[in-house]
Parts: C-alpha cells; sequence; structure tokens
C-alpha cells in the first residue's frame, strides 16, 4: 500500500510538467551485493548474499524536482528511501519525503547526522542566497534547513519525532562555519504540541512538561589555507549531547586534514581524520562516560543505527583516506581506520557488550563510461562486533547502475 500510495502522487505531482518547457526524465537502476557486513557500510545495507536491487526515476522541471527511489533486498523487503517531492520558489524549497542528510563540513563522516543510518521520512524547507554586501566577497553565501520527520525503534512502541536545524556561513570561499542541532520529541505519552516544538527548536528541555526531549547540537567549521602549491584544509566539528544553560555541553569531537594534489593531470585527495565521541565525568556529574547518544526516553538511532557517527558512543577512530583519479574513466579509494568500540566496558552498548579495538580496511575500484558504472570493493576488519553481528573477517563488494 505505501508503494502504491507513493507512486500515485508522483504521477499527480508530475503530470503538469507535460506543458513545462524545461524538463528533464531520467531513471537508474543499480544492484549492490556485499558479501559481509563491515563497521561503516552505509544507509543500513544488510549483509546480503542475495544482493540489493534499486529503481530510481527523477524527474526535474524549472521549479520542481521528484524521485521515486524504490530499494528491494533479498530479505524480500521493500522502502523508499531517497524519494522525495519538493518545489522551489525563490530562495525557499520546500519538501517531503526521505532524503540522506551528512551535516558535517568532514566529507568522510558527522558526528550528529551522517549516513551510517537509513534517512529518516520528512518534510523539510531550505533557504539558500547570498548577502550581497560589498564589504563581503562577492561569493559569500548562506543557508538554511529545518525538518522534522519521524525515526523507526527510537522510542519502545512509539514512532517519534526527529527536528533538525543547520546553518552553513560561507564567508569567502575558503571558510565555512555550521551551526546545527537535533531535537527527538513526542511519541506516546509525550506531548507533540505547540509548547514541545517550542522546546524542541529553542527553549531550554531540562526542566519542566518537555524535560524529555533530547537535543544535541553543536558547530563546525573549515579553512583552506590558501597556497597553490599545498592547498590544505581544516576542519573540525564539536557536537554536544546534555544541555546546560540552553547550550550544548558534554562535547564529542571530530577534526580533519585533506590535502588535494593541483599538480598533476587527476586530482589525488589524501586526508586524516580523528573522531572521539569519549565523554569525561564533568564536576557535577551531568557529563561521564557513555553519554554521548544516549538518553533515558530517546535512543540517538533510526532503524536500530546509530545516526550519529559509526563508532557509537564511548569511542574513537583515526582515519587514513586516499582517493586518486588514475585515468579519465578509473578512480581508486584506500581507506584505513584504527578504532576503538565501547572504550568503557559498558554492557548496554549498541555495537559491542565489551571493548573491541583493531582495523578497518577498504579498497575500491571504481570504472565509469558515460551512462554506465562498476565498482568494487575489498574488506577487511580485525575485531568482533556481537551486538551488530559483524565478525572478524575479510569480504569483497559488487555494485553496478546504467542511467536510461
Amino acid at each position: 500500500m505505501k508503494l502504491w500510495f507513493f507512486l500515485s502522487i508522483f504521477i499527480t505531482f508530475n503530470g503538469q510538467p507535460f506543458f513545462a518547457q524545461n524538463q528533464t526524465l531520467n531513471m537508474s537502476t543499480s544492484f549492490t551485493y556485499q558479501s559481509k557486513h563491515f563497521l561503516g557500510l552505509k544507509n543500513g545495507l544488510r549483509s546480503s548474499d542475495k544482493g540489493i536491487v534499486k529503481l530510481n526515476i527523477n524527474h526535474n522541471t524549472d521549479s520542481s524536482s521528484s524521485q521515486l527511489a524504490i530499494n528491494y533486498d533479498g530479505y524480500n523487503n521493500f522502502n523508499l528511501d531517497r524519494s522525495y517531492l519538493q518545489y522551489t520558489s525563490g530562495i525557499a524549497t520546500f519538501g517531503v519525503g526521505a532524503i540522506n542528510r551528512h551535516w558535517s563540513l568532514s566529507n568522510n563522516e558527522s558526528l550528529i547526522l551522517s549516513h551510517n543510518a537509513r534517512p529518516s521520512k520528512a518534510i523539510y524547507l531550505k533557504l539558500k542566497n547570498r548577502f550581497g554586501y560589498d564589504w563581503l566577497p562577492s561569493k559569500a553565501n548562506w543557508s538554511l534547513e529545518v525538518f522534522n520527520g519521524y525515526t523507526e525503534g527510537s522510542l519502545k512502541n512509539s514512532n517519534s519525532m526527529l527536528l533538525g536545524i543547520r546553518t552553513v556561513l560561507s564567508a569567502s570561499e575558503r571558510l565555512d562555519f555550521e551551526i546545527l542541532q537535533t531535537s527527538q520529541w513526542g511519541g506516546n505519552d509525550y506531548s507533540s504540541g505547540i509548547s514541545a516544538l517550542g522546546s524542541a527548536l529553542i527553549f531550554d528541555t531540562n526542566k519542566d512538561s518537555n524535560a524529555n526531549i533530547n537535543k544535541m547540537a553543536g558547530f563546525g567549521i573549515s579553512y583552506l589555507i590558501p597556497s597553490n602549491k599545498i592547498p590544505l584544509r581544516i576542519y573540525g566539528q564539536a557536537i554536544g549531547e546534555d544541555e546546560a544553560g540552553n547550550l550544548p555541553s558534554c562535547y564529542g569531537y571530530l577534526a580533519g586534514l585533506e590535502w588535494t594534489n593541483t599538480e598533476i593531470k587527476y586530482p589525488t585527495v589524501v586526508g586524516i581524520e580523528a573522531i572521539d565521541t569519549r565523554i569525561d565525568t564533568s564536576t557535577n556529574g551531568y557529563c561521564g562516560p557513555n553519554t554521548m547518544y544516549n538518553n533515558s526516553t530517546y535512543k540517538y538511532s533510526n532503524y536500530g543505527d546509530t545516526m550519529g557517527a559509526e563508532i557509537s558512543t564511548e569511542g574513537t577512530s583515526y582515519g587514513l583516506y586516499l582517493q586518486s583519479q588514475i585515468s579519465q574513466k578509473i578512480n581508486v579509494k584506500f581507506t584505513t581506520k584504527s578504532i576503538v568500540i565501547n572504550d568503557n566496558d559498558w554492557s548496554d552498548h549498541p555495537l559491542s557488550s565489551k571493548r573491541q579495538s583493531g582495523f578497518v580496511n577498504s579498497f575500491s575500484v571504481s570504472w565509469f563510461q558515460d551512462n554506465v558504472s562498476f565498482k568494487t570493493d575489498i574488506y577487511n576488519q580485525n575485531f568482533n562486533l556481537d551486538k551488530a553481528d559483524i565478525e572478524n573477517s575479510y569480504g569483497v563488494g559488487f555494485s553496478s547502475s546504467i542511467i536510461f
């Protein structure tokens, strides 16, 4: 019923573009196979030896865009992740759907909203514009995104809501700032009225009738050092799990360096990145081990996967990334991460019942030409995660896609 309902909406909303002057219609299909499940496989990909098939139909006009994404795996499950309908007027875009959100100035990870979990079904508003002031660079701009949606499994016996706000300020081509917040609210036995919405947006949630609301908030920065020889980008993100005086506290951290080689024919990017979700005990005892992504009411997850960093709470990750286009048609990427999971030996940790440490390595080769692409992957993880059903092993992956 869900599938047919969405199909009918897709057809209804896109019947009128036959009269539009500018419109495009694209369709693509892809197949993905992973022999094993590893930490870091994005968007809830299952360890499915039967593969995952995807069909996308995308339609765009001057003022609207829509995508119907049908995903099917070997466990006889359908979902419509990445399907959406949206309309743009001026600087504003209004939409509804289940779109992927990566809220970070890092290209790899995010502490607050990443591709680790499946996207939430939500309504959203996006604003984007240039500042237009003479005293700022001509390309200085700002953007704002607000969404409110539902998550699965974060509140027992009920679908609770997730509200997110992110502002990105680009003072120049080299300098970016982000300020961001998510709030988990509503669900069975909890208010979803105006008062609760106001608290989820801007007000204090540590007291009174809306004390159940779980907020995470923080900021990020990215700066590209001006140099023709060494274009080095420095970036970071700090996200607080708890709230003190209407401001975030109990911070987890992400920091990285990214170097792009511009002296060769095809670009090569080398990066290092560190993530730490361990939180020390504070003076008053409000912060401490296992604070990150934990709340007495809501789990910070969707369909069982943490919506933030893949290592979840009380973990560290130190990664090296190397990506290069070695020819006009071939890309290669190598990643190695030294990871600690459940550093405090917490029995209720979502990934492992005890502390685990080791490496996760991956190597991929992608080939693309015109509308066809192929990708192969080799993975290795040398530690077990019993809660996530991930074993110490090697694995291979394969994916292909065709755009019609």
